[in-house]
């Protein structure tokens, strides 16, 4: 099922068997439900990645302090 948004009209579509109709208040609810936990996952995962990254650059900075070069430090940590 596909939900189309006609934003001149706020009126929301759903093509089912190839055919046009009004979505329900269910549907377009259910909609947005779906979208917000995409987004906050899709956060999730964003914030993930970047706590992961800051922890690399992290361990980087504090092998540099102790006198290893970034090379060495990155064929500790198996970095690239």
């Amino acid at each position: 099922m596909d939900i189309e948004r006609v934003k001149m009209s706020e009126i929301v579509y759903v093509q089912e068997n190839g055919k046009k109709r009004k979505a329900t208040a269910e549907e377009i609810a259910q909609f947005k439900k779906d979208r917000a936990e995409f987004e906050a996952e899709q956060s999730r995962i964003e914030a993930e990645q970047q706590a992961k990254e800051a922890t690399k650059e992290s361990a980087l900075a504090k092998l540099a302090a102790l006198g290893l070069t970034e090379d060495e430090a990155k064929a500790i940590m198996g970095v690239n």
